[in-house]
């Protein structure tokens, strides 16, 4: 299963950032909340078939694997981060669902908060974290002598996001999410970027933002923005393609 998790990670490297993810926001009141983020990464296994990793398939077997991994130890691993940060991180947990048969593979990821503040914060730890986790598989497989003909270098992997254009605010009864104008008008350079482009037209790389608001929204607006009848469910809906062909649409402006 070991080299199995590896082949994925590695072979399908860039795929992992234009797969179906989900993030909910979930806010309290007292202005806490918890953090969750839901990324699908079944579709790697069908890949995994078509590109000749077959017999690796068939080594992991029928067991369906549902197991949560705590991240207060993962924490002390991460570098360059504050003694702030490390431990918002701590009190994270994350889970893997796998099941090859039923080609099902799901990653969640989910943080508690105590204040809006702190989430942008944890979504930049999140993706640390996951690039941690993509580096140490890699480091395995190589120790283990897996060669699949595919495989980058922990240092080829991609590290852009279309995240990374957008600075979102999350304060007490406001959340915004502006494009960094100046940054995307470089993105022709970003070769990370360039590999999710030629994915975009395959469908892949949709996203779902849903944020459960503790009282009803005063405003809401987005191009992509649908509000609940209640008014306290926000979903944001996009894709990569949205990225390229209409930046500025994935922003939005929530009061409440």
């Amino acid at each position: 299963m070991k080299k199995f998790l590896a082949l994925i990670f590695a072979g399908t490297a860039v795929m992992i950032t234009g797969c179906e993810t989900t993030h909910e926001i979930s806010l309290n009141e007292n202005n806490s909340g918890t953090m969750q983020t839901t990324t699908d990464l079944s579709g790697l296994i069908g890949m995994a078939k078509m590109s000749g990793q077959g017999k690796e398939l068939e080594k992991a077997g029928d067991k369906a694997i549902d197991t949560t991994i705590m991240l207060d130890k993962a924490a002390d691993s991460l570098k360059d981060i504050t003694a702030e940060e490390r431990a918002l991180v701590k009190k994270g947990k994350l889970n893997f669902q796998m099941n090859i048969p039923a080609e099902k593979f799901i990653v969640k990821l989910q943080f508690p908060f105590s204040d809006p503040g702190e989430i942008s914060r944890l979504e930049q730890l999140s993706s640390k974290l996951v690039q941690q986790a993509l580096k140490k598989q890699l480091a395995e497989s190589a120790k283990e002598g897996t060669d699949s003909g595919m495989m980058p270098g922990a240092d080829d992997i991609p590290q852009s996001s279309v995240d990374d254009y957008y600075t979102t605010t999350y304060a007490k009864g406001m959340i915004q999410k502006k494009l960094n104008k100046e940054k995307y008008a470089t993105v022709g350079n970003d070769e990370g970027m360039k590999a999710l482009k030629e994915m975009a037209g395959m469908g892949l790389g949709n996203s779902t933002i849903i944020i459960n608001l503790p009282r009803p929204a005063k405003k809401a607006e987005g191009k992509n923005l649908k509000l609940s009848d209640d008014k306290k469910k926000v979903m944001i809906t996009n894709s990569v393609e949205d990225f390229f062909d209409d930046a500025p649409s994935l922003e939005f402006s929530i009061d409440y």
